[in-house]
């Protein structure tokens, strides 16, 4: 298996490296898998590799050199691919059964990664711009994985282990980045900003943790920890250089954080015990920014 696995991509490898117009490699191992691939353009590369039974693909690219590269082990594995400009790259693959993952890019010199390993995961990333790269990956079960990006520059990072986990990053503006890394059971991640030079980075370790993170402006930061179970934060900013840090150990331990203006900053530490709670004051529903693509803060 090994081997041909390795003859598989060696031969990808070496075809496309000789292309000169648009080139497709597709290796189909198994039984009732299907692959469909549609490439208008020049100098536009496409590999797929199916391994298991019933797996299917559908790649759509438009423009010039574009690149795909996706490969399917096991069953019932599903991915979509469309990508319309220049020099855009998509990177997918899938290990276990009944795995989705779906990539669009519209622009130039985007790139995304996504993998999974397991059972029943789904990813899915959306990029309208230039430059912008977003990176996911999943092992376990029953995880979901969502990055979208509007503008330039922008980066996201997305990291699950454990079973059904849900990870949302959504970027609009220049050089924003959001990272966010789940490990256990259960947790769940938002991360949302509109504007420039904007960072968010959740980290959760344990079960049926939730962070919420939302930014609007530019240069603003928000860092969350919670290292537990069952524990909470949101966080909201809006305005100019801001900065927020929670840290949050134990279980049950809950934080909302709010400012509007510029040059303020919180940290926020709690430790051990349980149903503890901190409020830095009252605010109704956070809104979600729903600013037009590659609109910036403006400060």
């Amino acid at each position: 298996m090994k081997k041909l696995l390795a003859s598989a991509f060696a031969l990808m490898a070496v075809t496309i490296g000789f292309a000169q117009d648009n080139h497709d490699v597709t290796t189909q191992l198994g039984n009732l898998n299907k692959a469909n691939v549609d490439q208008h353009g020049k100098e536009n590369s496409n590999g797929i590799l199916q391994w298991g039974n019933q797996n299917k693909a559908k790649v759509s690219q438009f423009g010039t050199k574009n690149e795909n590269a996706t490969t399917s082990i096991g069953n019932k594995n599903e991915e979509l691919v469309y990508q319309s400009g220049k020099s855009n790259s998509n990177s997918t693959w899938q290990q276990g059964n009944k795995n989705e993952a779906t990539t669009k890019q519209y622009g130039d010199f985007n790139k995304v990664v996504q993998k999974q390993k397991g059972d029943d995961n789904s990813v899915y990333a959306l990029q309208c711009g230039d430059k912008n790269e977003a990176y996911q990956t999943q092992t376990g079960d029953g995880n979901n994985a969502k990055s979208e990006q509007y503008g330039k520059d922008n980066k996201v990072n997305q990291t699950q282990k454990g079973d059904d986990n849900k990870a949302i990053a959504w970027q609009n503006g220049m050089r924003n980045s959001i990272d966010q890394n789940q490990d256990g059971d259960d947790n769940k991640a938002t991360g949302k900003q509109t504007g420039y030079d904007n960072k968010i980075m959740q980290k959760q370790v344990g079960d049926d943790n939730v962070a919420f993170a939302t930014q609007i402006g530019d240069r603003n930061s928000i860092k969350e920890t919670q290292l537990g179970n069952k524990n909470l934060a949101t966080d909201f900013q809006d305005g100019c250089d801001n900065d927020i840090i929670v840290k949050q150990v134990g279980n049950l331990h809950d934080h909302v954080g709010i400012q509007v203006g510029n040059n303020n900053s919180q940290d926020i530490f709690q430790e051990s015990g349980n149903a503890n709670g901190g409020t830095c004051c009252d605010a109704p529903t956070l809104p979600d920014p729903k600013c037009p693509p590659h609109s910036g803060g403006g400060c």
